[in-house]
C-alpha cells in the first residue's frame, strides 16, 4: 500500500470575506501525479500556494509527510517544506547560464563545487539537455526552458514537486511533447507532484488523480477514465470533456436503469435515481450516432450548423421533439446537409442521469 504523501484537512482559505478554499480535505499518495483542475478562480492555484507555504491558512490542517506545516496559527516556510516548484512562465534568470540557473539552488545548500557540478549533470540528462549547460535562456525554445526550469527544481532532490500551469505559455505542438516529457520525467524521478491547470486533456492525459476543484470546494476527484465515464455532476461532465445535457424526470427504474421523460420522449439512463427525481442526462458526442433510419429507441433531430475537421463533421442538432430549441452536438464521418432531418441514437449503457442541482 502506498504511503499517504500530502494531506489537506478542512482546510479554510480567505480573501476578506470571500471564502476562496471552503474546507477542503484531501489525501495524496506518495509518487502519485495529482492534477488539480477547474476553472479560473475556483481556489486551485490557492490551494497549490497553500500546499507550498505561500500563503496562510484560516482553519484546518496540511502536513506533508506525515509533518504538520500550515495550520491556522502556523506556517512553515516554503524553503523548509523540501519541494520544488514550476512555474508558467519559466523563472530563469536571463543573465546566468543554464548551468548557473539550475546550480543556484544547489550554492545556496553549501553544496562543493564537484557535488554541484555532477548534480546538474544528472538532471540534465533526466530532461533529456545533456551538453546545455554553457548556453543562456534567449537561446533556448519555449521547451528547452521549461525543461531547464524543471531540472532546477529537481537538483535540491525534493520530497514533492509543484508545477502551476507550466505548458500553458507554450503552443499547442510542444505543449503535447511536453506533456509526454513531464510525465516521464517525473515517473523517473518517483516524485510525488501536483499539477495545477484549467486544461482537461492535460488532467485526463498525464494524471494518476484528478481533483476537480469549483467555486472553491472538490466537486469530484478519482481516477481519469471513471471521472470522465462515469461524473457525479453535469459541472463534472461538461468540464471534463464535450457533453449533451438533457433536462428530464424519472418515470420508471429498473436494476442499474432508469427511463426518463425527456422533451416529450422517454429515453433510458444509468444509475439509480427514485421515481420522480429532477434529473439530467449526460450523452457524450462520440457516444452518438446519426441516421436516416427511424429507430425506436433514438432522438428526431434537425441538422442545424455543421463544420468540417478532417476526418469527421462535427454537428449541431436541434431537437425536433417539442419546439424546445434544445441543441445537442454530435461527431460523424458522415456528411448530412444542413436541415436534414434524421435520427440520433445513443448508447444506454453510457447514457448516464445525474441528479439535477436546484441551486
Amino acid at each position: 500500500m502506498a504511503n499517504t504523501h500530502v494531506v489537506l484537512n478542512d482546510v479554510v482559505k480567505k480573501y476578506g470575506a470571500r471564502n476562496v478554499l471552503s474546507r477542503v480535505s484531501l489525501e495524496i499518495e506518495e509518487g502519485q501525479f495529482v492534477a488539480l483542475l477547474g476553472p479560473s478562480g475556483c481556489g486551485k492555484t490557492t490551494m497549490l500556494s497553500a500546499i507550498a507555504g505561500l500563503v496562510p491558512i484560516e482553519e484546518g490542517r496540511i502536513s506533508i509527510g506525515g509533518n504538520v506545516v500550515s495550520s491556522a496559527s502556523f506556517t512553515l516556510p516554503p524553503e523548509e517544506r523540501k519541494i520544488g516548484m514550476v512555474f508558467q512562465d519559466f523563472a530563469l534568470w536571463p543573465h546566468l547560464t543554464v548551468f548557473d540557473n539550475i546550480a543556484f539552488g544547489l550554492r545556496v545548500r553549501k553544496m562543493n563545487k564537484a557535488a554541484i557540478a555532477k548534480r546538474v549533470e544528472e538532471v540534465l540528462e533526466q530532461v533529456a539537455l545533456p551538453g546545455y549547460e554553457k548556453l543562456f535562456p534567449h537561446q533556448l525554445s519555449g521547451g528547452q526552458k521549461q525543461r531547464v526550469a524543471i531540472a532546477r527544481a529537481l537538483a535540491p532532490g525534493p520530497a514533492l514537486m509543484l508545477m502551476d500551469e507550466p505548458l500553458s505559455s507554450l503552443d499547442a505542438g510542444l505543449r503535447e511533447q511536453m506533456r509526454w516529457e513531464l510525465r516521464r520525467i517525473t515517473q523517473e524521478a518517483q516524485i510525488t507532484t501536483i499539477y495545477v491547470t484549467h486544461d482537461q486533456t492535460e488532467a485526463l492525459s498525464m494524471a494518476d488523480h484528478i481533483v476537480l476543484m469549483h467555486n472553491g470546494v472538490v466537486e469530484q476527484q478519482g481516477a481519469p477514465e471513471p471521472m470522465y465515464k462515469r461524473p457525479h455532476t453535469a459541472f463534472t461532465a461538461t468540464f471534463l470533456g464535450a457533453a449533451n445535457l438533457l433536462s428530464g424526470r424519472v418515470i420508471r427504474r429498473t436494476a442499474g436503469r432508469v427511463a426518463i421523460s425527456c422533451h416529450g420522449v422517454t429515453m433510458e439512463g444509468t444509475e439509480e435515481q427514485d421515481l420522480g427525481d429532477e434529473v439530467t442526462l449526460v450523452i457524450r458526442p462520440q457516444d452518438m450516432v446519426m441516421t436516416d433510419c427511424d429507430e425506436a429507441r433514438g432522438l428526431p433531430v434537425i441538422v442545424r450548423q455543421r463544420a468540417y475537421h478532417g476526418a469527421q463533421w462535427q454537428y449541431r442538432l436541434e431537437l425536433a421533439t417539442d419546439g424546445s430549441g434544445q441543441m445537442l452536438e454530435c461527431w460523424s464521418p458522415v456528411e448530412w446537409a444542413t436541415g436534414s432531418q434524421i435520427t440520433l441514437q445513443y448508447d444506454v449503457e453510457r447514457c448516464l442521469a445525474v441528479a439535477r442541482k436546484t441551486s
